[in-house]
């Protein structure tokens, strides 16, 4: 435990280095803690969401904060500050698939299977108009209880959306879904068209996009948030709103011309 008080020059990234180990420890940087955050996501449509996907939220929320910080407190490299960019988009949009899933399944609109295959069938290599073939068969069992389907973000998009069970800009979820792509990138591997690396493919305006999302959907009415403030540091300030605005205007003008 620390026992030196924090010099007033020493910054937030500062007093937490492992050189400053002897820095009080109530002097450190530290997120919002996670009780704060569980008692935002308790409220409204949210009361009955389960503890362990509350407690998982509030996690991912402070370490956007850490995120956050670095931008703030570090000349970070190009490639490193993408990479940064592409985990907040990341842990952005599994915050959002959280509270989704939460509203899908507490609004009675979670997909659900009655049957489950008990065993699958194969046939034998046969001949068919001189081409190779073979035939699967599979024989379903009926549950005795219905087993939720284990849906995607996709579905669960949809279902917020159509079903109307929150309320936001409906601009919100064509961006959410162009950002859904950025979320796919976990996987290295997806390339969908030349040179479409992160570096190339991430740029600071999704980081402003995912923030402003983000923000819309935690501060959403029928959460009934009593302290939205809780929030602000996801808030896009007034310069940085500006600069999304001009910015998706023009890909908006470029998507238009490249329709015509």
């Amino acid at each position: 435990m620390g026992t030196k008080t924090r010099p007033i020059e020493m910054t937030d990234i500062e007093s937490i280095l492992e050189k400053n180990i002897d820095v009080k420890y109530n002097e450190r940087w530290h997120p919002t803690y996670v009780s704060v955050f569980e008692n935002a996501l308790s409220n409204g449509s949210l009361r009955g969401m389960n503890k362990e996907l509350r407690k998982n939220i509030a996690y991912s929320l402070q370490y956007l904060q850490y995120i956050q910080l670095q931008f703030e407190e570090i000349h970070l490299h190009e490639i490193i500050a993408t990479l940064l960019i592409k985990n907040y988009i990341i842990t952005s949009m599994g915050i959002i698939e959280g509270l989704f899933y939460h509203l899908v399944k507490s609004n009675k609109y979670q997909l659900q299977d009655e049957w489950e295959i008990e065993k699958t069938i194969k046939s034998n290599t046969i001949k068919e108009e001189d081409k190779d073939r073979k035939y699967e068969i599979n024989v379903y069992r009926k549950l005795s209880r219905p087993n939720d389907r284990q849906m995607t973000f996709d579905q669960l998009i949809n279902t917020v959306q159509n079903k109307k069970l929150i309320k936001v800009y409906h601009s919100t979820y064509p961006y959410l879904r162009e950002l859904k792509t950025i979320r796919n990138k976990v996987h290295l591997q997806i390339v969908n068209y030349d040179n479409d690396t992160d570096y190339m493919s991430i740029d600071y305006y999704d980081y402003l996009a995912m923030r402003s999302i983000l923000h819309s959907v935690l501060i959403n009415e029928k959460f009934k948030v009593s302290e939205k403030s809780i929030y602000d540091f996801i808030k896009l300030d007034d310069e940085e709103d500006k600069i999304l605005k001009e910015q998706l205007k023009k890909r908006y003008e470029k998507r238009k011309a490249n329709n015509t």
